[in-house]
């Protein structure tokens, strides 16, 4: 989550369009997304609207030396995102949403080829964003 935040502020254009407030499971880390996203990557705007905490998360990311491929960052909080929501649905007995994690089972599979990933992570993104507007 930290390298997360790192690229957004070394390279918001290429890691922000796969990010979604749900990939960011540490409370700290999401306000830090939500400073930078709402700045459009402005690391100074989003240190000035960031609360204290999101504040010092911001700073220490800003000096971090990461070096990691956006893309490949996305794709793992993706995963791990998808995975963390998958397992608190296990119980879930509906057959239309059964159905639904099926697809979102696959489309996890799916991050692993990449002839499928891009297609992959749109479909988890959305899948991910609805499920917190649902929990919200």
């Amino acid at each position: 989550i930290f390298v997360a935040i790192a690229l957004m502020i070394q390279q918001f254009n290429e890691i922000a369009g796969y990010l979604v407030e749900p990939l960011f499971s540490d409370e700290v880390y999401r306000r830090a997304f939500v400073a930078l996203t709402a700045s459009e990557g402005d690391l100074n705007a989003a240190l000035a609207s960031a609360d204290p905490d999101a504040r010092e998360a911001l700073e220490r990311a800003a000096v971090a030396d990461v070096d990691a491929d956006p893309h490949l960052e996305a794709r793992n909080l993706i995963a791990a995102a998808t995975r963390r929501l998958l397992q608190q649905r296990v119980s879930t007995t509906d057959p239309d949403e059964l159905l639904r994690l099926r697809d979102v089972r696959l489309h996890l599979e799916q991050l692993d080829d990449p002839a499928t990933a891009e297609v992959a992570m749109d479909v988890l993104l959305s899948w991910l964003a609805g499920a917190d507007e649902e929990h919200e």
